[in-house]
């Protein structure tokens, strides 16, 4: 499958130079797994930026954040953009650790393992973590961990283990309270957060699954536009107006690019998506090229590096929801829209204005068969068909004799 794909994305890129639009955008086909595909749709649509396995960052991320292994890095800032409010902000599956983390806009934390990085809330967001937690600072809100907390200023405090430096207007611990902690001292209370960790280890396996299922989807699907190089500087995407799902195939994505200035992507109107898939394993920008003037672009277009293991923008720009779930991705500026990887080396900020479409993928209706018999049936019929014909030869042999 993954060469027929391939081999059609080279027949596509043969084509891209004729720089004219092909077949009209049509609804996406039916799958059997559309309940999955869809799940990865609606994941994109939930989170900025999902990395199915490690996060390295020291930059911000707009709006939601999901890493299914552990956070590292220096200081880092999550749900920065003003208007979103509450909820969770950052769920790390694994353990955080590295500079602070910075929580805005009322933003919460949970974790499955260790947040041994410190924490800020800004905006009363509170804090879960299924290990030990140290220097948050989350005064007004709630702090829950497994384990140990240390060196924590927070509402109330709920330690499955010790509690030490912390001031809170509330302690409840498992273990014991040391004298250098400031509130109300309660003390064996078990853990709250029982199981946590796993919880989130499944979810982290539940999305890869549905990611790569929406992937592995999208790229099965049959171009319907091409990439036109009016000239040797650009390499424009127009898809216009229309409805359905438009789709770009493109089998060599640095060699399109290379030495062009340009690339400009018109703004589409009216489609359900559209959709870029990218084949090649390890994909690297050329120094060359600029995008610029993309934004508004990641709510419906979806860059689709299904075939991708890594991807390096450099210190390039990027407009347009990104679909990678088996690379990792590397980026020195910004991206604008969601983002999926399996890991990110993050060192730019990753912005709001995600995926939003409204894509959504039918289930095949495989019982056509009312009105057709069962094979027992068929078997009575049949033998019905031969006394009939037998009846109709006597008949047939009684009158010519007659």
């Amino acid at each position: 499958m993954r060469l027929a794909r391939s081999l059609s994305a080279l027949f596509a890129a043969g084509l891209v130079l004729a720089g004219a639009g092909m077949a009209a955008a049509a609804p996406a086909p039916a799958a059997d797994n559309a309940a999955q595909i869809n799940a990865g749709l609606q994941a994109m649509r939930d989170y900025n930026l999902i990395a199915l396995k490690d996060l390295q960052s020291s930059q911000g991320v707009q709006g939601r954040t999901f890493v299914g292994g552990n956070l590292t890095g220096g200081s880092s800032n999550y749900m920065t953009r003003s208007g979103q409010s509450g909820g969770v902000a950052l769920t790390v599956a694994g353990s955080v650790t590295g500079g602070a983390k910075n929580v805005s806009n009322g933003g919460a934390v949970v974790v499955g393992g260790n947040l041994d990085s410190g924490a800020n809330m800004n905006g009363g967001g509170s804090v879960t973590a299924g290990g030990n937690v140290k220097k948050v600072n989350a005064n007004g809100a709630t702090v829950t961990a497994g384990g140990d907390v240390a060196q924590t200023n927070a509402r109330t405090v709920y330690a499955g283990g010790k509690i030490d430096g912390t001031n809170a207007t509330d302690l409840y611990a498992g273990g014991a309270i040391s004298k250098n902690s400031n509130g109300v001292r309660h003390t064996g209370y078990p853990s709250q957060v029982g199981g946590l960790s796993a919880q989130l280890e499944q979810q982290a396996l539940d999305y890869a699954a549905e990611l790569e299922a929406t992937s592995e989807y999208l790229s099965g699907l049959q171009a319907t536009n091409l990439v036109e190089t009016p000239d040797k500087w650009n390499a424009v995407f127009n898809p216009g107006a229309g409805t359905g799902v438009a789709v770009y195939t493109i089998a060599d994505l640095p060699a399109l690019l290379q030495g062009r200035s340009n690339l400009k992507f018109n703004t589409p109107s009216g489609y359900d998506a559209v959709i870029v898939n990218v084949a090649g394993t390890n994909i690297s920008l050329p120094g060359s090229i600029n995008f610029n003037n993309g934004q508004g672009l990641g709510a419906s277009v979806i860059w689709n590096f299904y075939e991708a293991t890594s991807i390096n923008l450099n210190s390039k720009s990027w407009f347009g929801s990104i679909l990678a779930p088996n690379a990792e991705l590397k980026f020195g500026n910004s991206i604008e829209g969601s983002v999926v990887a399996r890991s990110l080396i993050q060192n730019g900020e990753i912005r709001l204005g995600g995926f939003s479409g409204g894509l959504s993928i039918a289930q095949p209706v495989h019982d056509l068969r009312a009105g057709i018999p069962e094979p027992a049936t068929w078997a009575m019929m049949i033998l019905g068909f031969g006394a009939v014909g037998a009846m109709v030869r006597r008949r047939r042999a009684a009158t010519a004799l007659a």
